[in-house]
């Protein structure tokens, strides 16, 4: 069985920037069809005034734009009416501190379908969710189902050494950790 996916918009920039995004769904067995985004993303990463504001090149922005047409669109109020995510979660998420929107969703669909694997860039997030009780039964959901972009370029790294390397060391300007764990 596929493994089905869920990425926030931290994780899902620094792979189409480092042209990992093919490389991080053949790690977990899936095809884009089997990843949910933020409804936010195209908007937020690729803004109509300026596309490259954050991609940064011509390159990443093309490859994370055909990428969002063929994923799944998470947007907060289809997910919750869709039964993807239970609203009294997403709210409880929502009320935590450091936990935005965009996490509260993600977290909330997890937590809601055990077969779906986060993975984020926002350690904030990870931070409030294993720190306030109020989110302690969705903290425990979701053990062993959150992948912080650290652990999957871990990850990576273990199934394509050489080619993860030169890839982060093609773009020192991504992400500062992974700058430094590769040796730029």
């Amino acid at each position: 069985m596929n493994q089905s996916l869920a990425i926030d918009n931290d994780a899902l920039l620094k792979l189409a920037r480092y042209g990992l995004l093919n490389e991080a769904l053949a790690l977990f067995n899936c095809t884009s069809t089997n990843v949910s985004v933020l409804a936010t993303a195209k908007y937020k990463l690729l803004p109509a005034k300026n596309r490259l504001q954050l991609c940064k090149d011509e390159e990443s922005a093309t490859r994370l734009e055909a990428f969002l047409r063929t994923s799944n669109q998470l947007d907060a109020g289809l997910a919750v009416g869709a039964g993807l995510a239970n609203p009294d979660v997403f709210d409880t998420l929502n009320a935590v501190p450091d936990i935005d929107t965009g996490e509260a969703l993600l977290f909330a669909v997890g937590a809601n379908n055990s077969n779906i694997l986060i993975t984020t860039g926002d350690k904030r997030s990870l931070k409030a969710l294993c720190s306030h009780d109020s989110v302690a039964d969705i903290s425990k959901a979701l053990t062993g189902r959150v992948v912080s972009i650290e652990v999957l370029f871990s990850m990576l790294a273990d199934y394509q050494f050489a080619l993860i390397q030169e890839r982060v060391r093609a773009k020192p300007d991504v992400d500062k950790t992974l700058k430094i764990v590769f040796g730029v």
